[in-house]
């Protein structure tokens, strides 16, 4: 029993998104090309991944993170204007 507490089960296991990454890390040195964790609070999906990139371009992972990000910020937006009686995002 959970005395009484609600059961949190979580989807992600917040530690081994990091884990797995610096994994993925330590077996491609040569070829790094830049890599993201990005695990929001609440248990939402995290953002992971790992670029392979031997000239290590600095704007393309930069615009690959701005543009995986947007991603989820407009998911968010569509599912608060859903939601009757939501604030809006702008």
């Amino acid at each position: 029993m959970n005395d009484g507490q609600p059961l949190i089960e979580r989807g992600v296991n917040e530690a081994a998104c990091f884990t797995s990454m610096a994994e993925r890390i330590a077996r491609n040195p040569q070829e790094f090309g830049g890599a993201c964790v990005i695990v929001p609070p609440g248990g939402g999906d995290p953002i992971e991944f790992m670029l392979i990139d031997t000239k290590g371009d600095v704007a393309q992972f930069y615009a690959t993170v701005m543009t995986k990000v947007q991603v989820v910020l407009e998911g968010l937006k569509e599912r608060q204007r859903a939601q009757p009686g939501m604030a809006q995002w702008r």
